[in-house]
């Protein structure tokens, strides 16, 4: 996995939904910003979180958009155990195992 903080890679634009998300997880690992898609017909704030090789997908999804970050340097448990913190209460959290 990849060693440091932070924020990794030059794209800096982060939804609302997601800069918190972000921001959280850069406190414990890496995190990459990644694809905003705009017009997500969403109800509801979620957090879906994936395994990838070396590290993972967080697909961040609000009312009207949706966006993918990828972190290194943290399990899917350490980052759901940050992710169930009382500051995201609003968001619905979904751990997808491989």
């Amino acid at each position: 996995m990849a060693k440091g903080r932070g924020r990794a890679g030059a794209h800096t634009t982060l939804t609302d939904a997601a800069r918190p998300v972000a921001e959280a997880l850069e406190r414990h690992g890496r995190v990459s910003r990644g694809v905003i898609s705009a017009r997500v017909g969403a109800k509801t704030l979620s957090i879906k979180i994936m395994p990838l090789d070396g590290g993972l997908r967080l697909t961040v999804v609000s009312k009207g958009s949706r966006q993918e970050l990828h972190v290194y340097g943290l399990t899917m448990d350490r980052a759901a155990e940050i992710l169930s913190q009382p500051e995201f209460s609003g968001y619905k959290l979904n751990l997808a195992r491989g």
